[in-house]
């Protein structure tokens, strides 16, 4: 029996984040007797991920954190694991621009296929003159490289690209998919929320997330506390972890929302706490795509997300409401309001537009297997 071929996945660290929960979402949906994953990571700290990672038959390398001065030591350490642990027939690596380094050495290493995943469209580290050289260099690289370049939005494929990059046959936009089967069977959202033990009368207003700068999460309860107004009896219910838990935490408290904003942390059950939800909130600074709307909208759950999201997470079944930056919460509140009102598609009609809109993680999956296997062979 032949072996699988093997895919090296460049991450910083498995966790919950949209990037790695959509490269999970792809490896349990992947025939893992063709192709088996491994990853390489920039920390040594566990990963949520790290335990299903090595029960799915996967491997996890540690890589020296990136950093000029670990620059050689990276080199290296990278060029071992190629050398030493494959075959590998793929490098896919989902770190933006410093994408060009591990691609860079995947083909010095002889590794016949490199992916570049553009997952963001911001890094949120500033615009200094060396971080221009920075992004100058890491393109090129990327450039040289990559034989293939991808992203899950259009805006994505030019935030790592460029603006040439339609004209480029390496780009290419591929869709974050979920698992359909968690949101095809969810019970009404009062029922769900006996299940979970929350509020069946309250206004429940949910966001999933990592607790970090482009979340937004401050003004999220800007805009919690203006709703609190009219619906006092209303709930935020947060999920997710990060560094900023604890300042959200602290300024929740200092509102006087303590009793009214629930913090869930890092949670598995994320279908079935979307079902629960009344409206989804999404005031991000900026996004890729924003997986957790596509989750929000196959749990049927009207949507106020900030207009920086790209047109490609509206399913366009009514159901994302997008509202400016610079609006402020009071008018984030009436958009609250307007989707508190409207209708939730049955799930037929979700079905098919996740699937029409490129969204069905099998599907996903298919075609990053076609990627990975006929075009290593070329």
């Amino acid at each position: 029996m032949s072996q699988p071929i093997r895919v090296l996945h460049i991450f910083g660290r498995m966790n919950r984040g949209g990037a790695e929960t959509f490269i999970m979402h792809v490896y349990r949906h992947m025939d893992r007797s063709k192709i088996q994953f491994d990853f390489a990571v920039h920390s040594d700290q566990p990963g949520h991920y790290d335990d299903e990672i090595r029960s799915l038959g996967g491997r996890i390398f540690v890589l020296p954190r990136p950093r000029l001065a670990t620059l050689p030591a990276y080199r290296r350490a990278l060029a071992r694991v190629l050398r030493d642990e494959g075959p590998f027939a793929v490098v896919h690596s989902h770190v933006h621009f410093y994408s060009g380094i591990p691609l860079a050495i995947g083909s010095s290493a002889g590794v016949p296929l490199r992916i570049a995943h553009s997952h963001t469209t911001l890094d949120g580290k500033g615009d200094s003159l060396l971080r221009r050289v920075y992004f100058w260099y890491m393109r090129r690289l990327i450039h040289r490289s990559a034989t293939h370049i991808l992203a899950p939005s259009r805006l994505a494929c030019e935030a790592l690209y460029g603006s040439g990059w339609e004209q480029d046959p390496r780009v290419r936009v591929v869709h974050n998919g979920i698992a359909l089967f968690p949101f095809e069977s969810l019970p009404d959202r009062y029922a769900l929320r006996e299940k979970m033990g929350f509020y069946q009368d309250a206004i429940l207003i949910g966001h999933v997330g990592r607790f970090d700068i482009p979340e937004n999460h401050r003004f999220l309860v800007e805009i919690f506390e203006r709703l609190v107004v009219w619906f006092p009896t209303a709930r935020l219910v947060l999920v997710g972890d990060g560094p900023l838990r604890p300042e959200i935490e602290q300024l929740v408290r200092a509102k006087g929302l303590r009793n009214q904003v629930l913090f869930l942390g890092v949670r598995t059950d994320v279908p079935e706490i979307m079902g629960c939800l009344d409206v989804f909130l999404f005031p991000s600074l900026w996004e890729s795509l924003g997986i957790v709307l596509i989750e929000a909208q196959a749990a049927g759950v009207p949507c106020v997300a900030s207009d920086v999201i790209p047109d490609e997470a509206d399913l366009g079944i009514g159901l994302l409401h997008p509202v400016s930056l610079k609006a402020g919460p009071d008018i984030w509140v009436a958009h609250v309001l307007k989707a508190l009102q409207g209708n939730r598609p049955d799930w037929s009609v979700r079905k098919e537009a996740l699937k029409r809109n490129g969204y069905d993680v099998q599907e996903v999956a298919e075609l990053l297997a076609r990627i990975y296997v006929n075009d290593s062979k070329n």
